[in-house]
């Protein structure tokens, strides 16, 4: 980081410490173009995109997220871009048995072709990857274009897509329609008092024993109740690489992993017991691809299936 910072001419300390401080786009140019040297990645944008959080996107992501079905999160998305970057416009067009997320270049940023293209690969990532968290399912795009394809990346646009990619002049994700009406888990009222005002009542489980341990549940379960968050934005939230946390979590004996699923059983329990959220929503908001991966889970934690165990109470 420091490094980076030094390269593209930017002070750290004052990065971190002063909230009103600006970055140009003429830094933001020159850190993309850091970025992609010291990764010797073309594709980071892409990569980032899959990483990051509505969360991190601070009211814009909040507004999002409460939103009642995609449609309005889209729409809301759309009409704040420009608080998210200046380099594009977003349009979103229904058509007959589909809709596309267009992300159009403005006008006037030429002299920053690389940050350009990198925010733009980044939003096309991360749109896909935060509809996936805002559905009740994994949605595999129709059709994905973008400005700055290659042949040489299709296997790589295709991973991490999940779809055939070509060229245009224009960003562009198509869907099937049937998406846009899908109501989002984190709209409901009940939902949310659940995940968010009585997460407190939750203790530390007596099997975490290690100080360090303790802080990763902790954290794990604050924010729970946004996204199943990687061990990569962990790391990078307590300034340590994955290599450090993993290592700091030896020492005390356990694994991520483990942690990680202490969390869900700790949530898994408390909804139950407390809400009315279906099994299915329950098994989406702790990170399950399909309900039957959490119901034998919760049946592994209690020797009860999740429906049991809420008829016994």
């Amino acid at each position: 980081m420091a490094k980076l910072a030094t390269l593209s001419n930017l002070s750290l300390q004052e990065l971190n410490t002063n909230p009103t401080f600006e970055i140009s786009n003429q830094q933001l140019e020159n850190i993309w173009e850091n970025i992609v040297q010291l990764s010797k990645n073309e594709l980071v944008g892409l990569h980032f995109g899959t990483t990051m959080q509505t969360a991190a996107l601070g009211v814009v992501g909040q507004v999002i997220q409460m939103s009642n079905t995609i449609k309005e999160a889209l729409q809301h998305a759309s009409s704040m871009m420009h608080l998210i970057t200046d380099f594009y416009r977003m349009q979103v067009e229904e058509k007959a048995k589909t809709f596309t997320i267009t992300f159009q270049k403005n006008n006037g940023f030429d002299r920053f072709p690389i940050a350009q293209n990198q925010m733009g690969d980044f939003l096309m990532a991360f749109t896909l990857y935060e509809l996936k968290g805002l559905l009740l399912e994994n949605p595999k795009p129709l059709k994905a274009s973008f400005p700055t394809y290659k042949n040489s990346y299709d296997k790589e646009f295709e991973n991490i897509l999940k779809c055939a990619s070509k060229y245009s002049s224009h960003y562009i994700l198509e869907f099937r329609k049937e998406y846009l009406q899908t109501k989002i888990i984190s709209a409901n009222y009940e939902t949310q008092r659940i995940f968010i005002e009585q997460i407190n009542q939750l203790q530390n489980p007596e099997t975490l024993s290690g100080d360090f341990s303790n802080r990763i549940f902790n954290f794990l379960l604050a924010n729970s109740y946004l996204y199943s968050l990687s061990i990569e934005s962990v790391a990078r939230n307590f300034n340590i690489s994955v290599r450090t946390l993993q290592r700091k979590l030896k020492e005390e004996g356990f694994s991520y992993l483990q942690i990680v699923e202490e969390v869900r059983k700790s949530l898994a329990i408390h909804y139950i017991k407390n809400g009315s959220s279906s099994v299915k929503e329950i098994s989406a908001v702790l990170g399950y691809a399909e309900p039957s991966g959490f119901v034998r889970a919760f049946k592994k934690w209690t020797g009860k299936t999740p429906t049991a165990y809420r008829n016994e109470i």
